[in-house]
């Protein structure tokens, strides 16, 4: 018997079977936030159903927005906040420098069922189940990448145009959402401020803007933000920020300095 004939055969068989590509199928992703089996909702949706009080939401519902504020200056803690064009709502994360993973103008989808809604001074909030005080907490670290999944990036944001006369009104279609006033000075510039005390003096400071009616609305700014020590612009101009409430006070929240341009001349 030719031995060597039939151990050449079979290598040759080995090597053919192990250059065919077999197409086995993928196994599911257990973890995907885009599956069928998701309730697509809006922003304003989700807020909808929300109730008045602290409730987890059951339901295996999906939103999606893009950031229109982070962590990166400081003066928003542990939150974004995303924007879907119907509403607002601010995501409590427990991490630092959340801007590295979740920058203004990236699209993130959250997948909701787990969460729990709740409102802090009647301004609306998503994050993890209540402390032992009944505050809502933040989504722990480890659990991020079963909520959230990151989408693409560089998403133009265009603000909501307000006057300080509707923006005093405390409208809740508004809260959370970065709107631009085009007619804004600091009310009182007799005394030179900064944007904030330090915070271990105050954990925030509010200074009053107004308009040339004498509308006045406050700018609400955290005193451990990395622009705490700056003194802002005096001339009047325009500023945008995140339209925030405190029961039924309306507040402004800039992101960076770059949102207060106030330049041109005051009004007499």
């Amino acid at each position: 018997m030719n031995y060597k004939y039939i151990i050449g055969i079979v290598l040759t068989s080995l090597c053919f079977n192990a250059c065919i590509k077999h197409n086995y199928p993928t196994p599911p992703n257990t973890n995907d936030i885009d599956s069928g089996m998701s309730i697509y909702k809006t922003i304003a949706e989700l807020r909808s159903i929300m109730g008045s009080n602290t409730k987890e939401i059951k339901e295996r519902i999906v939103i999606s927005g893009i950031v229109i504020a982070d962590d990166k200056s400081g003066n928003l803690y542990k939150q974004v906040i995303i924007d879907d064009g119907t509403a607002a709502i601010p995501i409590l994360l427990d991490a630092y420098n959340l801007y590295n993973d979740y920058p203004i103008g990236r699209k993130i989808y959250v997948q909701c069922k787990g969460l729990f809604t709740s409102f802090y001074y009647k301004l609306p909030l998503l994050g993890y189940a209540p402390d032992n005080k009944g505050s809502l907490a933040a989504i722990p670290f480890h659990l991020f990448g079963q909520y959230i999944r990151k989408g693409n990036t560089n998403n133009p944001i265009t603000p909501i145009s307000v006057s300080i006369a509707d923006a005093k009104k405390a409208k809740p279609e508004l809260f959370n959402r970065l709107i631009k006033i085009s007619d804004a000075q600091i009310a009182d510039t007799l005394t030179s401020r900064l944007y904030a005390l330090p915070a271990n003096i105050s954990s925030a400071t509010n200074i009053p803007l107004s308009d040339c009616d004498s509308n006045i609305i406050t700018l609400r700014t955290s005193g451990y933000c990395n622009f705490q020590a700056y003194q802002p612009p005096t001339g009047r101009g325009t500023l945008t920020a995140i339209y925030s409430v405190y029961n039924n006070t309306p507040q402004l929240i800039i992101r960076d300095t770059s949102d207060v341009q106030l330049y041109r001349a005051r009004c007499h």
